[in-house]
C-alpha cells in the first residue's frame, strides 16, 4: 500500500500551502479597536481545502462569521482561532478548529473566506 491517503484525492482538491498571519487587536487613534494581521510569510500550514457541509456550516458559524470552508492539516494545529490564511490571491479567517481525537494527528480548521479583504 503505497501513498494510501492520496487515493481518493482529485485534482482540485490536492495540499495546498497556506500562509499564517496572527491577528493582534489595536486602538486606533480614535479609539477603535481594529485587527491588525502580522506575519512575514514563514509560517506556513499545508492542508486540503473544501467547501463545508451544510452541518458543519450550522454547528461552527457565529453570529459575525460564517463558515464557507474546512482545511484539513496532518498533524497538531499550527494556527488559532482569529488566525488570517492566505492561499494565493484568497484569503481565509479561521472561526473554529478541531484537533481531531487530541492526538496530533490531524486539524480541522473552520474557515470564513473573505473576499473584500486582501
Amino acid at each position: 500500500m503505497i501513498n494510501a491517503r492520496f487515493m481518493y484525492l482529485r485534482p482540485g482538491n490536492l495540499f495546498k500551502d497556506f500562509v499564517v498571519e496572527s491577528n493582534t487587536q489595536v486602538v486606533t487613534a480614535s479609539g477603535r479597536v481594529v485587527n491588525d494581521p502580522k506575519g512575514d510569510g514563514s509560517k506556513i500550514i499545508r492542508g486540503c481545502l473544501a467547501e463545508s457541509t451544510k452541518e458543519q456550516k450550522e454547528s461552527h458559524s457565529t453570529r459575525d462569521r460564517v463558515c464557507t470552508h474546512t482545511i484539513v492539516q496532518a498533524g497538531s494545529p499550527e494556527a488559532k482561532k482569529s488566525d488570517k490564511l492566505i492561499l494565493g490571491n484568497r484569503t481565509f479567517y479561521i472561526i473554529d478548529l478541531d484537533e481531531v481525537g487530541s492526538l496530533g494527528i490531524s486539524t480541522i480548521y473552520y474557515a470564513e473566506e473573505r473576499k473584500d479583504v486582501k
